[in-house]
Order: C-alpha cells, then sequence, then structure tokens
C-alpha cells in the first residue's frame, strides 16, 4: 500500500505542474473565433490577464466574463479605452485589453514629447534595479497603478520615481535629461480655450 501510494505522489508530481501550464479553454475558443491571432501575440493568456486590473484580469477579460465569454458581444466595445474597438484590434493583432500596442511596451504622450516605455525590461532584465520587484513601482499612492491609463498626467510621479532609479542606477546610459526619454518630434497637442 506504501509503495502505490509513493507511486501515486510521484506521478501526481509530474502530471500536476504539466495540467498547471495547459492552454486554458478560453484562449483556445479565443484562437477559434479569431483564427488569424495564432501566431501573434494575442495567443497567449496576456490578451485577458495584463495589465490587471481586478481580480488579476484586464478590462477585456472582465468584459468577456460580464458577458459569459461571448466573444461577439465584446467586439464593438473599446475595454481599454484607446479609441479604438474591441475587434479593430484584434483584427491589428493588437491588445484589446492594454492600451499598449504590443505587450509590455507603453507609450505615454504628453506635450514635451511621448515616452516609449518597456515595462518587460524594466521589470526584469539587468542592470534596471526593479528586480522583478513588483512594488518598487507599483502599489503605493506615490507610485504607478497597476492599469495602465494614457489619459492621466503621470509627470508627479514619473519624474521622482523614474529620474531618481535612473540617477541611483549609476548607469552612464540611463538618461537623466529630458529628450532622452521624450520625444520632442511626438508631443501630445493641447488645444487652448478662446475664452
Amino acid at each position: 500500500m506504501k509503495n502505490v501510494l509513493k507511486i501515486s505522489i510521484f506521478v501526481l508530481g509530474l502530471v500536476v505542474p504539466t495540467l498547471t501550464f495547459a492552454t486554458p479553454g478560453i484562449l483556445k475558443m479565443f484562437i477559434s473565433k479569431y483564427p488569424d491571432t495564432i501566431k501573434s501575440q494575442l495567443a497567449d493568456c496576456r490578451t485577458c490577464h495584463l495589465p490587471a486590473a481586478k481580480n488579476n484580469i484586464n478590462s477585456y477579460g472582465l468584459s468577456l466574463k460580464e458577458n459569459a465569454l461571448d466573444f461577439s458581444a465584446v467586439e464593438d466595445d473599446d475595454a481599454d479605452g484607446d479609441s479604438l474597438s474591441n475587434i479593430d484590434e484584434i483584427k491589428m493583432l493588437q491588445l484589446p485589453g492594454s492600451q499598449a500596442q504590443k505587450d509590455e511596451v507603453f507609450v505615454f504622450n504628453n506635450r514635451i514629447g511621448a515616452i516609449t516605455f518597456n515595462h518587460e525590461k524594466h521589470s526584469l532584465a539587468d542592470p534596471y534595479l526593479s528586480k522583478g520587484k513588483c512594488t518598487n513601482c507599483h502599489d503605493q499612492e506615490d507610485k504607478f497603478p497597476r492599469l495602465f491609463n494614457d489619459n492621466v498626467s503621470w509627470q508627479k510621479i514619473a519624474h521622482p520615481l523614474c529620474k531618481g532609479c535612473h540617477k541611483e542606477s549609476g548607469k552612464e546610459n540611463a538618461p537623466t535629461k529630458c529628450f532622452i526619454c521624450h520625444d520632442k518630434t511626438n508631443r501630445k497637442r493641447t488645444v487652448k480655450s478662446t475664452k
């Protein structure tokens, strides 16, 4: 009996991790509905799970959940508020639940000049200081929220946090001057009131 138990535990140890990382049925349903996404960034759990908005699901995932996983029912919605419908973004192979056009590459538009921010590099790669610790940049009032929104100005958070981290790194190529981060050829135009 002990041997049977040991063998069962051993087999379970081999099978459970495989099941844990198996492709979820919802993703299979998504790819079946939109076959052109099969070899794109959308053929991934991150389509519904990053950036996390609530319970590790983004706005597109939440919308699907509220509509009983009826993909057609949410096609005309704009889950991430970037002025493109979910179906338009899916056709362009962009993320319908994130304002990032490519996974983890965000563009912060502003009047000085757009900043292209690679989240993956900043959170995982050397020599960046976050070293995979989300709380270095998120989860406090004076830090970035986990949900990206380009309609909000992040200057009061970005300047001390980003510039501070760049200075603290001590790396020569860590940008500390405005137009190394800001692309002055890509500025957000503001319309002044004539009143």
